[in-house]
């Protein structure tokens, strides 16, 4: 370094002066005469500052300051408050559900908290059936009581039937707080079961109470019950006094139906015998020649010929040489030679279905003739039948028929002339026939008279039973087929 630097002063050699600015001077200027007067304890007050917030704290055991600590990072962990927003559900549950007990229409009469039991018969002990409250509840409408017991919590019911009249409360043996009685038709279970029960109360007073409330039920129950019993019996015999009406209804129908519809006729049976001369058989018993003829007999008791039956059989006595003999013509006399007497039966048809009609016949020689009458009932005879069976007298229809041939002419005279239908039927051919039974079939009503035999291939219809509308349709039929 030269001696020309060394020379200069130190104030030359010095960096530029920079100038504090006032503020700074007077703060300097304040700091070191407040330090003066701090030695003797006076001076300006120092100004404390707010570092709390700052440092934490510092003050204190090292216990407090890591749980300062702990708190300080455990605001800063935690998440910023959210705001409120709602969601709207994807699937909504379904509204609550109102469950019945089928008590809603009753009325509670009593209700105590006691346990119940069941007798058991397989195993002769007694099973307890739940705790809960036993209640007597009242039907507001038809006013019987009954008893109902739930268990507590699961409600599940453990004992429910009417009080009834033949119910007996027994005090169990050795307790003066517990009833026995036996019920007929419990339902807990859902059927109706007979069981035996006994029920338990905390003390005697409640076991009296439920007794007053059991038998005080029981007579309102009783009165319910007879007057019930009784409005049963009633309807019961209403109902059975209409069914018996009913009943005479129908067969006072059946009898009339029966009557138009059956035709009853007396026949004749005519017997015949004397001796004959040929050698006796048996000693004492001589030769006869009998004959046994068959006649229908009309309203004043005259004999007509029997053509009402087609064929007759005569069952005869095993002994004769032909005992079954068959005679196809009226009066179907059947003549043999014998001398001993027997029963026959006889067997007469007609052309009906079924129409088998059985006698058993007599024959004995203690007259030279005698007459045997007997009365034939036909059912539903067949219009070739029927008319047969009018030449011996009028058929049970026939009055009703007849006022309703006369009700029919005087309605269809002007236009509709029946005998000139009756006799057009009978030039129609097959086809025309078949078109003609279809109609009636389809266009008749109640009052219509129609027989109709299948096997014997045989349709019979009265024409003057026929409704008007019909009658009316089967005369422009036959007047568009040119029969009439």
């Amino acid at each position: 370094m030269s001696a020309e630097n060394t020379d200069k002063p130190v104030e030359a050699a010095a960096a530029p002066k920079v100038s504090a600015p006032a503020a700074v001077e007077e703060k300097h200027a304040a700091v070191t005469t407040s330090s003066v007067f701090s030695m003797f304890g006076g001076g300006a007050k120092k100004e404390r500052k707010d570092e709390d917030a700052d440092r934490g704290d510092n003050s204190g055991s090292a216990k407090a300051q890591r749980e300062a600590a702990a708190a300080a990072n455990a605001d800063d962990d935690a998440p910023p408050e959210s705001e409120d927003v709602h969601f709207e559900p994807v699937i909504r549950l379904t509204e609550k559900v109102e469950v019945k007990t089928n008590e809603e229409s009753e009325e509670q009469l009593f209700k105590m908290r006691a346990k119940l039991f069941k007798f058991v018969r397989e195993s002769s002990e007694w099973k307890e059936r739940g705790t809960g409250d036993v209640r007597l509840l009242k039907h507001v409408e038809n006013g019987k009581t009954r008893l109902v017991m739930r268990r507590d919590k699961t409600l599940k019911v453990c004992a429910n039937h009417y009080i009834v009249p033949e119910m007996k409360l027994s005090p169990n043996v050795g307790s003066d707080r517990s009833w026995v009685w036996n019920a007929a038709a419990d339902v807990s279970e859902g059927e109706p079961e007979a069981v035996t029960l006994a029920i338990r109360f905390a003390n005697s007073d409640n076991a009296n109470a439920f007794k007053d409330a059991f038998i005080k039920a029981q007579k309102e129950n009783e009165a319910l019950f007879k007057k019930a019993e009784e409005a049963a019996a009633a309807a019961e015999a209403e109902e059975d006094a209409k069914a018996e009406a009913e009943e005479a209804n129908e067969e006072a129908n059946e009898a009339t139906e029966e009557k138009k519809e059956a035709s009853q006729r007396t026949i004749k049976l005519v017997t015949e015998q004397h001796n004959i001369n040929k050698p006796a058989v048996n000693e004492g018993f001589p030769m006869k020649q009998w004959t046994v003829e068959i006649y229908m007999l009309d309203q004043d008791q005259k004999e007509h010929p029997a053509k009402c039956f087609h064929k007759v059989v005569y069952n005869l006595h095993p002994s004769f040489e032909n005992p079954v003999q068959t005679f196809m013509e009226p009066p179907f006399k059947c003549t043999n030679e014998g001398w001993g007497e027997f029963e026959m039966s006889i067997d007469m048809y007609t052309t009906e279905k079924g129409g088998k009609h059985t006698f058993t016949h007599d024959l004995n020689f203690s007259a030279p003739q005698y007459e045997v009458i007997h009365t034939i009932t036909f059912k539903n005879p067949s219009q070739a039948l029927q008319q047969i069976l009018r030449e011996t007298g009028p058929l049970p229809s026939d009055e009703e028929r007849k006022s309703k041939k006369v009700d029919g002419s005087k309605k269809k005279k002007s236009t509709i002339d029946i005998e000139k239908m009756a006799d057009g039927i009978t030039k129609f051919g097959e086809d025309e026939l078949l078109q003609v039974v279809q109609m009636i079939h389809d266009g008749r009503d109640d009052n219509t008279y129609i027989q109709n035999n299948i096997d014997a291939g045989e349709f019979s219809v009265d024409l003057y039973t026929l409704p008007e509308p019909l009658t009316k349709q089967l005369w422009e039929y036959m007047v568009k087929a040119g029969v009439v």
